[in-house]
């Protein structure tokens, strides 16, 4: 790693949010972390932690620094798990509304978020922490009042302690609710086996 930037993480999202949330969490520690808008190359997996390993080695090769890569798969028990870390392709086709609909005459609601994030340096080996949201699938679509950046899982998703939607959230709120331990975990994982200054 080049000396001048041997506390820099390269953080691969086009999410402005997942950015941000990041941001908050590593600031006050010996790294910089820069947002990378990039294509990432995905294998087809139903876990979240071998999506994001792969990409973060991927995106390390091809950038020949280190990277962090995070994946989240959105778990509904009434489906037996789907769509899983699949979001993106199901956006395609699939509405938060339509999704609702199906849940229609379902009795279980359960819902797991599972957000991991993977950390990889030039050919190293990847690392990764997982963080698991649980909560349930709203009964109607939720109103996004506060962002134009958000997904349909914002819209159902209402998590444990709460009564609505996430889109339904303050900026802050949302903010603070995302946030989880997966960017700490790493962060002590890099200084208890580098020795960066």
């Amino acid at each position: 790693m080049n000396m001048n930037n041997r506390n820099e993480i390269i953080f691969v999202t086009s999410n402005s949010y997942k950015y941000k949330i990041a941001q908050k969490q590593i600031n006050g520690s010996a790294f910089k972390l820069v947002q990378k808008r990039m294509n990432i190359s995905e294998i087809q997996d139903e876990s979240v932690k071998k999506i994001a390993e792969f990409s973060a080695c991927w995106a390390s090769s091809v950038l020949n620094k280190p990277v962090a890569v995070s994946d989240g798969g959105c778990y509904i028990e009434a489906f037996n798990g789907f769509p899983g870390p699949f979001i993106k392709y199901i956006n395609k086709w699939l509405s938060a509304k339509d999704l609702i609909a199906m849940m229609q005459n379902k009795k279980k609601r359960c819902l797991v978020w599972k957000s991991c994030l993977a950390y990889c340096e030039p050919n190293g080996k990847p690392v990764s922490f997982t963080s698991t949201f649980k909560g349930r699938v709203s009964r109607e679509v939720g109103e996004n009042i506060h962002r134009k950046e958000y997904g349909w899982i914002d819209s159902l998703f209402i998590p444990d302690g709460f009564i609505r939607p996430l889109s339904e959230l303050s900026n802050k709120d949302y903010l603070n609710f995302w946030k989880d331990n997966n960017w700490e975990r790493l962060l002590l994982f890099l200084e208890k086996n580098k020795n960066f200054k």
